[in-house]
């Protein structure tokens, strides 16, 4: 992909330093005042978009990776021990043992795991997304302003198709796309894995982090190279690349618009200091002031330290936003799975809410009458203490009254008869005392009336709430008792249900081993039986095949001898690996269950086709051979390396997943063959089986067979 961050920062500039522009402003509303809506875009895109940031650090890493592997030797670890001899002396003997878990190679180990892991995730899910995009735009605009008219014509045409590269392998990898970029690194990644030290050691524990900072890892360039990546795949936190589909439909929305309208206002801006020298050195003078100016402000102190502080805390609040953009993500997620997991709770406890929620109604519809007595009661005893009150008034009136009548009655008496004021006053104290103490046992009897009453309304509602928090405790009990029923209920009913299956599993599991057993016997017998008639008839076809090949060659004139021996050995090696591959078919039907795999042999032997990989005078050979004939895919010229072809193979092997291949091998050490094996059970997941062919004498082939279209 082409690196636009200059160009889009330029473009921000722009956008920030015309924003108040009257130049700018007025030529793009009249930019706006041309549409006639007329302007189209229209087309696809499908792109992967990806922050190079992580393939970079990998890319730049990854030959120190390598340059350490390679230079990692042996480490001599030495033993102490003291030894006695004839009781009186004693020596120190030092004993070497080499190995290769050193905890630096484990860290490289980890590291790649890690760095392979990383790759992965993101190519896994990038790989099967089309990348091609097609796109054509069209604005055009007529403009006078004042006495100037201008006209701008944009036809813009983008069409894009992605292809993968053949050869990941080149030292330019700037002329790759950035998804071949991720594919190369992988691979880079896979090789490393491979490495006989990384195989050494493959087996030993991974290093947890934090690690510790040896003297290698601290002094040595390649270790450290790896630390920093180490630490940078730790610290990165963002997706790493987006994917982008998109359709138009042949509207423009207004910010493609104005995007267009900036292109085109830059555009005039060039032409018209290309047409108008003086005008171009004026601007350039000006500039050149500026620049002067800006440079002088730059180099106070005070201003430098603002920059820098307003650089560093944008950069602080941008990985803030990052990190919190990442936990939500994450939190998120947690949620979403915890939502998950209640809602299965919530399947399981559903019988369970009824019934509680049935007890639950009849609790708070007795807790209901407990507050209504108790808002009776309360009702009650303000009645009483109401009608005390307004008793006690009456009587207190009663007394008002009389006093007022006494009071006049005197005053007549005084006013009749002074002499009898006496004995009036002795009457009328008697007259009083016998009035108030009348009035005080009437008062006493009315006090104790409404005591008595309030004592009997008090004890009657404590009588009643004492009965009905006893019924209540007794129902809340009763419920309770209730629910532990249930529970012990449902506890025996799981209990007999997980014995019951328990027992049925057991039922069901002895007769699948029965049948197993005896199906078992019955297609070993049909697969031996089959085997030993493809085996027959794969070496008639062999004595065929080679009666046949004898014939042609002897027919053959002025045919390279040493392409002669090769047909031979290609002959010989196609009806082996033939025979290798049906046994794994047959194999794969019985696993099946087909009753009929006889037939479907027959069929595959038309089918199987084979990828011979071997060397000639000229460089390595990748052939693809079927039964009669033979077909050069790729001379590897001047090479002597078998495991250049690795990638090829794979890649010429298609359409097979999940069928079986057999590959075998002559005159090769084994590790090119496993490595092979080891591609296509990663790209094509498919079962291999590799064998040593010990019946050809051949300077070196490998054979891959399989069934194709």
């Amino acid at each position: 992909m082409v690196d636009f961050s200059k160009y889009y920062r330029s473009y921000k500039y722009m956008q920030d330093m015309l924003k108040s522009d009257f130049t700018h402003n007025y030529i793009e509303e009249a930019l706006k005042d041309g549409d006639e809506g007329k302007d189209s875009i229209f087309g696809k895109t499908n792109e992967k978009v990806i922050d190079m940031d992580w393939v970079i650090a990998i890319e730049e890493t990854l030959p120190y990776i390598q340059k350490a592997i390679e230079e990692q030797g042996r480490f001599i670890k030495q033993a102490e021990n003291v030894v006695r001899i004839k009781k009186a002396k004693k020596i120190l003997t030092v004993e070497r043992e080499e190995g290769f878990a050193i905890y630096e190679n484990r860290v490289l180990l980890t590291l790649i795991h890690k760095a392979l892991m990383f790759v992965d995730d993101k190519y896994s899910k990038m790989k099967d997304v089309p990348n091609d995009s097609y796109n054509n735009i069209t604005m055009n605009r007529h403009l006078e302003l004042n006495q100037q008219k201008l006209d701008f014509s944009v036809n813009y045409v983008n069409e894009d198709h992605e292809s993968l590269a053949e050869d990941l392998d080149i030292e330019d990898i700037e002329s790759l796309s950035d998804f071949d970029r991720i594919r190369r690194i992988r691979q880079g990644l896979n090789e490393c894995l491979a490495t006989p030290l990384m195989k050494e050691i493959a087996k030993e524990p991974q290093v947890k982090p934090p690690l510790t900072q040896t003297n290698l890892l601290k002094e040595n360039p390649n270790f450290k190279k790896a630390v920093e990546l180490w630490s940078f795949l730790d610290t990165y936190k963002k997706q790493g690349f987006e994917l982008v589909s998109e359709e138009y439909n042949g509207k423009m929305t207004d910010e493609n618009k104005e995007d267009v309208y900036l292109a085109m206002e830059f555009q005039h801006f060039m032409m018209s200091i290309t047409t108008n020298p003086a005008l171009r050195k004026m601007l350039q003078e000006k500039y050149e002031e500026e620049n002067a100016l800006a440079k002088e402000e730059a180099d106070r102190p005070e201003k430098v330290k603002e920059m820098v502080l307003e650089a560093q805390t944008e950069a602080v609040h941008k990985e803030e936003i990052e990190k919190l953009t990442a936990e939500i993500t994450e939190l998120k997620q947690k949620i979403a799975e915890q939502k998950q997991k209640i809602e299965e709770q919530a399947n399981i406890i559903k019988t369970q809410e009824g019934k509680i929620a049935a007890l639950e109604n009849e609790r708070e519809s007795h807790a209901k009458q407990v507050e209504q007595m108790n808002a009776d009661f309360a009702e009650k005893t303000r009645i009483a203490e109401e009608n005390f009150a307004n008793r006690l008034s009456a009587k207190q009136k009663e007394f008002d009254d009389a006093q007022t009548a006494h009071n006049e009655y005197v005053t007549k008496l005084n006013t009749d008869n002074a002499n009898k004021i006496a004995e009036l006053n002795t009457n009328h104290s008697n007259e009083v005392a016998q009035l108030k103490s009348d009035y005080e046992n009437r008062i006493d009897t009315i006090n104790k009336e409404n005591a008595t009453a309030t004592a009997n309304l008090k004890s009657d509602y404590e009588g009643q709430l004492t009965s009905m928090k006893a019924d209540y405790t007794s129902q809340i009990k009763n419920y309770e008792k209730q629910i532990a029923d249930i529970n012990a209920e449902n506890a025996k009913n799981v209990k007999e249900l997980n014995d019951n299956h328990a027992k049925e599993i057991k039922t069901i599991t002895k007769e699948s081993e029965k049948r197993m057993a005896d199906f078992e016997k019955e297609t070993t017998k049909k697969m031996n039986d089959t085997i030993a008639d493809v085996k027959k008839k794969a070496k008639d076809e062999v004595r065929q095949a080679e009666k046949t090949a004898k014939e042609k060659i002897a027919e053959a004139k002025g045919e390279n001898k040493l392409f002669k021996k090769k047909k031979e050995v290609f002959e010989a090696a196609y009806a082996a690996g033939s025979v290798g591959l049906m046994a794994m078919l047959a194999e794969k039907y019985a696993s099946e269950g087909r009753t009929d795999f006889a037939d479907h042999l027959v069929t595959a032997t038309a089918a199987i086709r084979a990828i011979m990989i071997a060397p000639t005078p000229k460089g390595i050979t990748l052939t693809m051979y079927t039964h009669g004939s033979a077909k050069l895919l790729k001379l590897y010229a001047g090479v002597t390396r078998y495991d250049v072809a690795i990638g090829d193979t794979v890649s010429s092997f298609g359409g097979v997943e999940g069928q079986p291949v057999f590959i075998s091998f002559a005159g090769v050490g084994s590790e090119v063959a496993d490595e092979i094996a080891g591609k296509i059970k990663e790209t094509a997941d498919c079962k291999v089986t590799v064998s040593q062919n010990r019946r050809i004498q051949s300077t070196g082939i490998i054979g891959i067979y399989f069934c194709g279209e």
